[in-house]
């Protein structure tokens, strides 16, 4: 009887095509590798702010109207919590608690210890971090400099993004990021991505599945002996070189005393930082070089910007240095905007009725949030102008009250991307840096399309020739 009186509510709203009465939705969305880009088709097709739709009993909708999205993110925050089970699901048994996944009180607690470290104290660590990455990313490029073999640079990206934010939050040597991090933390995170479209594989004992456990296993064992070292070592004494050591600073100040569930909370956050901190500033670098490749107005300007950054050799630019990079900036924005790298994101509506773009919603709906929608509200949206987020450019002309709501790579409101300042001062050094010291020339002539996990990725790399 709930699910008929919530259904009634519901059904009111625009329904999505390809449905039936029995399953919904479901075939439609198990059918595709991308189901976050059939629900994107839905709303071009209906071309209004908000369509229903069904996964065999769950009630849904997705919506791209950002007055709603301010609503969801922002004014009626408390009304929206993560939808957990369904949307996050298969991502527990590495993110469990940590910030992405967790709500309430756990959230609250985790979001005032890690806010200050990661807005102001990482900050001062990233660029003399990413500077060593790219000293050792430089040593590939120039055994290869003029030689006619293509390299993969979105592979080489992830790496070095992944060695950045491992040096940051553990102070991890490169080998043990290539060896453990590369080798066992990124095969866990693509077999997580495809249990998303297909849950069966979160069942079923197939190799796949004992080759999961095992990777988790080893994952787990890893950061745990760290974690265990560094807070017995640790004193009054000792000074933080990295997150790991100012979270146990902040705790102990808290006067936290050790235990395993603290233990714990603390392992699933350094999980959670490795995820978030790597493959989408991969990814954000890898459709920005792509697109600057194809267009040498862009790049031209980006040089410029680098050339006059990086002009005295003998200093490595600062953060004030970094922070006048307008355009190399605007381009990083736009990439972000153009392909929507993370293009959805879940909650679930707790309270018994609210409102969204003039239509009820029912108490338990899954409320899908579709950042590709909202970017592609913006004038061509598939041409790449990072003019739009230059001053005076499209982002600004958008009205005061929602502005905020008509770009979000990075979420916005109190749950807004904790990493994302860390995130883009790394890009600018490590985009500006190729760019002035490396010639690259796309190895293959046809488009480079999106692959079918998220964070959105090339579906094949991005093979360049270095010169």
């Amino acid at each position: 009887m709930e699910f008929r009186r919530r259904a009634e509510v519901w059904k009111k709203i625009p329904s999505c095509p390809e449905g039936n009465w029995l399953l919904g939705q479901t075939m439609s969305l198990a059918r595709t590798s991308t189901p976050w880009h059939r629900l994107a088709d839905w709303l071009d097709a209906h071309k209004g702010p908000i369509v229903r739709f069904r996964i065999l009993g769950r009630l849904a909708v997705i919506v791209d109207d950002p007055y709603a999205i301010k609503r969801i993110f922002q004014t009626h925050v408390k009304l929206y919590p993560k939808d957990t089970a369904f949307a996050y699901g298969t991502f527990l048994s590495i993110l469990g608690t940590g910030l992405v996944t967790s709500d309430g009180t756990v959230w609250q607690e985790q979001r005032l210890l890690m806010a200050p470290v990661l807005r102001i104290d990482l900050l001062e660590t990233v660029i003399p971090i990413a500077k060593r990455a790219l000293s050792r990313l430089t040593v590939k490029l120039e055994e290869i400099r003029g030689s006619g073999r293509p390299i993969d640079l979105a592979n080489e990206l992830r790496h070095l993004t992944l060695q950045v934010i491992g040096e940051a939050i553990m102070s991890l040597q490169p080998q043990e990021c290539d060896e453990v991090l590369a080798k066992i933390y990124l095969p866990i995170m693509e077999e997580c991505n495809k249990r998303v479209i297909h849950r069966w594989r979160v069942y079923v004992p197939t190799l796949s599945w004992f080759q999961q456990e095992q990777r988790l296993r080893k994952l787990n064992n890893f950061i745990k002996t760290v974690v265990e070292k560094r807070w017995r070592d640790y004193t009054s004494e000792t000074q933080p070189r990295d997150l790991l050591d100012q979270m146990i600073a902040a705790l102990k100040k808290k006067g936290k005393e050790w235990s395993a569930d603290l233990f714990e909370q603390m392992c699933y956050e350094l999980k959670t930082f490795l995820l978030a901190g790597h493959e989408t500033s991969a990814s954000m670098l890898a459709w920005s070089l792509y697109e600057l490749l194809r267009k040498p107005e862009y790049l031209a300007k980006v040089r410029k910007e680098a050339d006059r950054v990086f002009a005295n050799e003998d200093t490595t630019p600062g953060q004030k240095e970094l922070d006048t990079m307008q355009y190399t900036l605007a381009v990083l924005k736009e990439s972000l905007r153009k392909y929507s790298i993370v293009p959805v994101v879940s909650r679930e509506l707790s309270a018994d009725q609210d409102e969204l773009s003039g239509y009820s919603i029912p108490k338990g709906t899954m409320v899908i949030i579709s950042i590709r929608g909202v970017h592609a509200k913006y004038k061509n949206p598939t041409d790449f102008d990072p003019g739009r987020f230059l001053p005076g450019g499209e982002y600004d002309a958008f009205d005061d009250d929602i502005r905020p709501f008509m770009f979000l790579p990075f979420i916005q409101g109190p749950r807004n991307c904790l990493g994302q300042y860390f995130a883009m001062m790394e890009a600018r050094y490590v985009l500006s840096f190729l760019l002035k010291n490396f010639e690259f020339t796309l190895a293959d002539p046809h488009p480079i399309v999106p692959g079918d996990v998220i964070p959105e990725a090339p579906s094949h790399g991005l093979n360049v020739l270095v010169t």
